[in-house]
């Protein structure tokens, strides 16, 4: 069997499984499965594919077909241009995540700050993806589960930031000693009614780690509201915090930050033009 004979069969079962992106999928698992670059792989679609390589495109498949995220089957995601190691045990960076990575990295240029913690690491792609990109930053990142600290630890080792990203586990900010300069956290704020609708619409969330998605309340705010309790004692004068929420809670979580903080608050939109990150300042 070919490659391009095995991608047809391998797109073919997507399609008929609903995938929502299978064409992606199919040639992203068969470079994977290939051990190739995508675009290389376009390139040499005539060439036989071993037995041994066609099984695990077929394990593959089937995987995806039964709805598991690419990101895990390949055991990698990029975000912010970078590559972070994924499974099971940490949520998948995504792209919208990058607009608070963006806000935070303008902030700490524009004021010359330095010190940020970022809270609920998961991966570490935030925390890590403000060091590389900002050579003088020093971060704290804080973690609860010691799966997703193995995973963020990795990563830190694997881009080279390990001594400028200090890993901590801890609740949140309780890890956090000090006082910092720019807080970021990206936090469960799904409802368990929500959630429960968009992993019926196969979503990746369905593999997921639900705490690392589920918010306890009835506005799903639990976990963020705790988080910017903690700020006043955490984020120095004139530092500010960045929180990624779901579009319709942006204007309840400015209200949070304005009241713990008492400076000003800015709802930043993401590349889909949501209300997708809030930023609050403390006075300086």
């Amino acid at each position: 069997m070919t490659r391009g004979q095995a991608r047809a069969n391998g797109l073919a079962r997507l399609r008929a499984s609903d995938d929502p992106s299978p064409a992606l999928a199919a040639d992203l698992l068969l470079a994977d499965a290939c051990g190739i670059a995508k675009e290389v792989l376009y390139a040499h679609l005539d060439e036989a594919l071993p037995p041994d390589r066609e099984a695990r495109y077929r394990e593959l498949i089937e995987r995806r077909a039964a709805g598991e995220p690419v990101a895990y089957l390949r055991g990698w995601k990029e975000f912010f241009g970078l590559r972070f190691a994924v499974d099971d045990r940490v949520l998948i960076p995504r792209p919208e995540t990058e607009t608070l990575v963006e806000a935070a990295l303008a902030y700490l240029r524009a004021g010359r700050r330095r010190r940020v913690a970022d809270v609920g690491t998961g991966s570490g792609a935030i925390a890590v993806a403000i060091a590389v990109n900002e050579p003088e930053a020093r971060v704290i990142a804080t973690e609860l589960s010691s799966g997703a600290l193995e995973v963020a630890r990795a990563n830190i080792r694997a881009h080279g930031v390990e001594r400028r990203v200090d890993v901590r586990v801890g609740d949140l900010l309780d890890p956090v000693e000090e006082g910092v300069d720019v807080v970021t956290a990206n936090l469960p704020y799904l409802r368990a009614d929500a959630l429960d609708h968009l992993t019926a619409e196969r979503t990746s969330l369905l593999f997921e780690p639900r705490a690392a998605v589920l918010a306890g309340g009835d506005d799903a705010l639990d976990v963020i509201r705790r988080a910017v309790a903690q700020l006043p004692g955490k984020l120095a004068p004139g530092g500010a915090a960045f929180f990624e929420c779901d579009p319709p809670q942006a204007g309840a979580v400015a209200e949070l930050l304005a009241a713990a903080l008492g400076g000003p608050t800015l709802i930043i939109r993401d590349l889909m033009g949501n209300e997708r990150v809030v930023r609050g300042t403390r006075p300086g």
